[in-house]
């Protein structure tokens, strides 16, 4: 269908519809369906409608069919997984998965391609919610979100066999997601000074600046992560202390309270943003110079302590709010009252800072507590090294001097 250029739905101003290509042809616009080698068109709704929308994904899922009934239906978990999310190169990924927003389907097809090579072998016909539980209960270790994301991965790919019988009943039936855990200490767990230190060497070692920057805002400014995604370079405003000499302040609402930041950046903090350059409106970015993203934040995170979790540099359940908790036990450790914890935390309400309060008073006198046996043994070691403590001749010899 020809429509006008620069007029009417086909205006600059119009929602862009994936998928669709516009050639313009003796001054009108017509409209195609393209998606790689695919072409089908003119398409007949008019430019940026839902009635356009509904014509494209109608293509994608006539196109999805025809692939399935194409192919010699799967065996084995492999078979599945391979045709739902492809192999990144030859075999070609279903609508379904096509249809995700392209940072979840480098996770997805990552995770994809893990499954295939621990289960892939697996044959549909053995699948029931035992089989299913078990491999989630292998996953476990891993954390709530890595387990439930290939639980969902696998869901996704075996959807088409649970609907032909391949497998006779649903294996997800009963089968519930992860659940998060509730205490702080287990669902974020605080960073070690070394985690974080081996995690910046890894982003910079694999110039991934941005990244270094994300993880230094959450561990020495102690920012969530909607905070990390969005706050500006100019929130970073130089100032004078009361003492009239020169400092950076941070100066921002943050997202998830609308609680107002007003604090001294961090020596530490400082250092890494001026040793790494500036390529976005934003402190930290992503690999191309953009804002993060929530999701592509977690992802990219993910994957570096997956790395770093195989040389035993990291926790593998180590979570980018648990730099919020490194930070906020440090706070603590140094003597900081709750008060202080909530301003530099930007909380507000008193139940974290009296978790890290607590948690940071445990430390003390569980090292306090050592430091009384390290001590006694030490006396225990040094009678027995007097003279007194000697042998009957040495005791002899010495009284005879």
């Amino acid at each position: 269908m020809g429509h006008e250029p620069g007029g009417g739905a086909s205006s600059r101003g119009t929602a862009r519809i994936r998928y669709v290509q516009r050639v313009v042809e003796r001054g009108a616009v017509y409209l195609y369906f393209r998606k790689g080698d695919w072409r089908e068109g003119p398409l007949t709704s008019a430019d940026g409608s839902d009635e356009l929308r509904a014509e494209v994904q109608a293509i994608l899922e006539r196109g999805e069919r025809e692939t399935i009934t194409a192919r010699p239906k799967g065996k084995t978990i492999g078979d599945e997984l391979l045709r739902y999310a492809g192999d990144g190169a030859k075999r070609k990924p279903s609508g379904d998965f096509l249809a995700l927003a392209a940072s979840t389907q480098r996770e997805y097809l990552r995770m994809a391609t893990e499954i295939r090579a621990h289960y892939g072998a697996t044959p549909l016909r053995t699948l029931d919610p035992g089989r299913i539980s078990e491999m989630k209960d292998d996953w476990a270790p891993r954390g709530y979100k890595a387990t439930n994301d290939r639980l969902q991965v696998l869901k996704n790919a075996l959807k088409p066999a649970v609907a032909d019988k391949r497998i006779k009943a649903d294996p997800f039936q009963g089968v519930d997601d992860m659940k998060r855990p509730h205490d702080l200490d287990l669902a974020n767990l605080p960073w070690e000074d070394a985690e974080v230190e081996a995690a910046i060497a890894w982003c910079l070692g694999r110039k991934l600046p941005g990244l270094a920057r994300a993880i230094g805002l959450a561990r020495w400014a102690g920012f969530r992560r909607g905070t990390i995604c969005r706050i500006p370079l100019n929130a970073r405003r130089k100032a004078l202390n009361a003492r009239r000499e020169p400092e950076r302040r941070l100066n921002w609402i943050t997202e998830k309270r609308k609680v107002l930041c007003d604090k001294r950046e961090d020596p530490r903090l400082t250092a890494l943003i001026e040793s790494t350059p500036s390529r976005a409106l934003t402190i930290a970015y992503n690999q191309d110079g953009n804002a993060w993203k929530p999701r592509q934040l977690n992802q990219a995170l993910d994957r570096m302590l997956a790395d770093l979790a195989k040389r035993e540099l990291a926790r593998p359940q180590l979570t980018l709010h648990g730099l919020r908790h490194a930070r906020g036990e440090e706070l603590a450790m140094t003597g900081a009252s709750d008060a202080e914890i909530m301003a530099q935390l930007e909380q507000s309400t008193e139940h974290s800072a009296r978790i890290y309060r607590r948690r940071a008073s445990r430390r003390r006198m569980a090292d306090a507590a050592q430091d009384r046996i390290d001590g006694s043994n030490v006396i225990a070691m040094g009678t027995a090294a007097t003279p007194e403590a000697g042998t009957p001749q040495e005791r002899g010899s010495v009284k005879r001097l």
